[in-house]
């Protein structure tokens, strides 16, 4: 019979090797990361996920709910802080009289940038998802904070589009492919070099980019 409403839910024992008290959710939500990002967030199990993390398996169950729910708090939770984090920053470039047009949006692009390339783990992770197909996941909140992630900053890159006088032809789908762009620049140019060194240095690849932005969203002459 089941428990009744407010009824403590039940583990079974716990079983493995122990750790610090206090540190297994830390260290499952980072060898999550690791595992999603290396094998993607289908193919690593939460035996695995436990086994990098040196924990027992249960405990993902009684801290996250779900492997998607340790999806969520490992990689989607924190890039949509880190997303928001820009949101001053992004206002602030925006507001600034001195700056020029093709500066601001160099600015804005670089924090992008930087933001991927500096948390490349929780980014590639998140890439598989997207690669693979959110569509699997069955954690509807998930699905939900993936869609915001392309949302967050949607409002201020639409007026930042009509201040302009840039297009505006659908700005959903313009904020997309440009987060899109930067992102999968940042995780993956090296790796498109026979030698990762010969890769062109960070001032150079987003003065490209804004050359890639900032025209495709001028008006045609």
């Amino acid at each position: 019979m089941p428990p009744g409403k407010g009824a403590p839910v039940e583990y079974p024992p716990r079983k493995g090797p122990r750790v610090r008290r206090g540190s297994a959710p830390a260290l499952l939500l980072e060898a999550a990361r690791e595992l999603f990002a290396e094998r993607g967030p289908y193919a690593a199990t939460t035996k695995q996920i436990a086994q990098r993390a040196k924990v027992s398996e249960d405990l993902i169950f009684r801290y996250f709910g779900s492997k998607d729910g340790l999806l969520k708090e490992a990689v989607f939770q924190p890039l949509y802080e880190l997303l928001e984090s820009l949101m001053p920053q992004w206002i602030e470039v925006h507001q600034g009289e001195t700056v020029d047009e093709p500066e601001r949006s160099r600015k804005y692009v670089g924090m992008l940038y930087d933001l991927v390339h500096g948390n490349r783990t929780i980014v590639m992770s998140a890439f598989r998802v997207l690669v693979e197909g959110p569509s699997h996941l069955d954690d509807g909140a998930v699905l939900t904070l993936i869609s915001s992630l392309f949302e967050s900053d949607r409002p201020q890159f639409d007026a930042y589009l009509k201040a302009c006088g840039l297009r505006r032809s659908n700005p959903q789908l313009q904020f997309r492919l440009m987060l899109l762009l930067i992102g999968s620049t940042a995780g993956f140019l090296a790796g498109t070099y026979a030698d990762p060194a010969d890769a062109p240095d960070r001032d150079t690849v987003i003065d490209e980019l804004v050359d890639f932005i900032y025209c495709g969203l001028r008006f045609p002459t």
